[in-house]
């Protein structure tokens, strides 16, 4: 036997492996649906947990396509498709800009599902986990500031359940997603500044 072609075909099969699960379907194929399903529904909301640099805090989301409303102790932000306002809550003040994709996906991290193929490839992880896909999107531009987003979708309704980001530079963050809901329309000021939350707070317009 010739092993050196063995273990070629064997690298081969294994490669396959990756970018393929047990279906048949390629990661890219199956981030494609979770990017669909994501689409079609006219309002996401849910909770989660925020782990970054040893810090865990909770939070909340609402997106309507490109719009959100990001809501945690530490930060929020608030996207209507064209200005975001950011909240600092330990310095007091408001930041406003209108945003670059890359400003937008640090945001909301269900940008990356929604419109990664523009901007990742799509591979399976070595990790696996019984009931569910992991996939890692790697950039396409060596000036993207993201290294890696790694992505949990339910086997079944191929909701994220968990996203992982590591930047270029710096620590990971992790994204656990504790409920997450597909539903209807919500109203437009959801993704504007409630200014009359934060009397008193200074906005700073970068834009």
């Amino acid at each position: 036997m010739n092993y050196i072609k063995f273990f070629k075909y064997l690298a081969v099969f294994f490669l396959l492996c990756g970018a393929l699960d047990m279906s048949g379907a390629t990661a890219s194929e199956i981030m494609n649906k979770a990017a669909r399903k994501a689409k079609s529904a006219q309002t996401i909301s849910g909770t989660f947990s925020v782990t970054t640099s040893g810090k865990t805090f909770n939070g909340s989301l609402k997106a309507s396509g490109s719009k959100f409303s990001f809501l945690t102790p530490m930060a929020s932000s608030w996207y209507n498709g064209k200005n975001m306002w950011t909240y600092n809550a330990s310095s007091k003040e408001t930041t406003l800009v209108t945003p670059t994709a890359s400003e937008i996906a640090e945001s909301n991290p269900f940008e990356y599902l929604r419109t990664y193929s523009a901007n990742y490839n799509a591979t399976f992880s070595n990790k696996k986990i019984a009931g569910k896909y992991v996939i890692v999107l790697l950039p396409k531009s060596k000036r993207n500031t993201i290294k890696s987003v790694e992505v949990s979708l339910n086997g079944k309704t191929l909701k994220p359940e968990r996203f992982v980001i590591t930047p270029r530079s710096g620590a990971s963050t992790t994204i656990n997603v504790k409920s997450l809901e597909y539903s209807g329309a919500v109203k437009a000021s959801e993704f504007e500044y409630p200014k009359s939350k934060y009397p008193g707070v200074q906005i700073i317009d970068l834009r």
